[in-house]
């Protein structure tokens, strides 16, 4: 089989489309790691999360070496590599650090009212379900002796 050559121009134009590819490797990257800041979750949720992360990404830049390239090629390795920091060292940590303040004002301001409340409506409506909960114990008591059956 032949090797396939590019011109100077081609070669440069898929050299930036592998950049642009590890740029949006990098947002999906950010998108779990949003939701890791959402909703905080460690062990096998996290590792389950990887797995899916990377059998996307190994789609992603297997089908990008089939159809632009048909082989792999040192320079398209270096420009998703230079992508994906790019994004990630920028606007990805940017958008970390801001989404991060934006749970943490959240949480603050609605989350952690709406707890308290919770658990003072809670605190509230316990001593009745308590009381109820003393009572059943001797209506239990009572019908558990034998009954008394007059002929």
């Amino acid at each position: 089989m032949r090797e396939m050559q590019f011109t100077l121009e081609a070669e440069t134009q898929i050299y930036l489309l592998s950049v642009l590819l590890g740029v949006g490797l990098g947002i999906l990257y950010d998108l779990f790691r949003a939701v890791r800041v959402i909703f905080s979750h460690k062990g096998w949720l996290v590792a389950a999360e990887d797995v899916v992360y990377a059998l996307l990404a190994g789609f992603s830049v297997f089908t990008f070496y089939t159809g632009l390239t048909g082989k792999l090629r040192v320079f398209t390795v270096v420009g998703m590599a230079a992508g994906f920091v790019l994004e990630h060292f920028t606007a990805g940590n940017l958008a970390m650090m801001l989404l991060r303040k934006i749970v943490e004002w959240l949480k603050k301001r609605f989350i952690k009212p709406l707890v308290k409340f919770i658990r003072k409506i809670g605190q509230k409506i316990t001593p009745r379900f308590v009381k109820n909960h003393v009572n059943l114990n001797k209506n239990k008591k009572i019908s558990q002796k034998p009954l008394k059956v007059d002929f």
